[in-house]
């Protein structure tokens, strides 16, 4: 179970994930992000902190409707205790963000008033 917090200035649901460069592993904060599709969209700045390859470029919808083309990586994280290689893409963001496609064998519960956030993996 990952357990984060609901940042008081902007409300963002807050939880830590781990990326991973060879044996090192860096833990960051990341905000979960229901509206992204994708896995991972990692901000810039931790790029030295992930091993990463390309894979292919793929076309993303924004929420103000416009389209772009963004190029897609292969990455290692560790999400919930778990190893895991996932896409990604990079943003220029100080935000690194959790997409729906991580959080697809999840439960997520966020607590606004207790300012709490918890992603349970589903059973079954």
């Amino acid at each position: 179970m990952i357990e984060g917090r609901v940042t008081d200035e902007s409300l963002e649901p807050m939880v830590e994930i781990g990326l991973k460069q060879g044996d090192t592993l860096t833990m960051i904060q990341a905000v979960v992000d229901t509206g992204f599709s994708g896995y991972l969209c990692v901000a810039e700045q931790c790029v030295d902190q992930l091993d990463m390859t390309f894979e292919f470029a793929e076309s993303y919808e924004l929420a103000n409707g416009e389209v772009i083309v963004k190029d897609v990586f292969r990455g290692s994280i560790v999400f919930n205790g778990r190893a895991l290689e996932v896409d990604l893409i990079l943003t220029a963001s100080q935000d690194t963000l959790i997409g729906a496609s991580l959080l697809k064998d999840h439960k997520l519960s966020i607590d606004y008033p207790g300012r709490t956030v918890r992603i349970e993996q589903a059973r079954g």
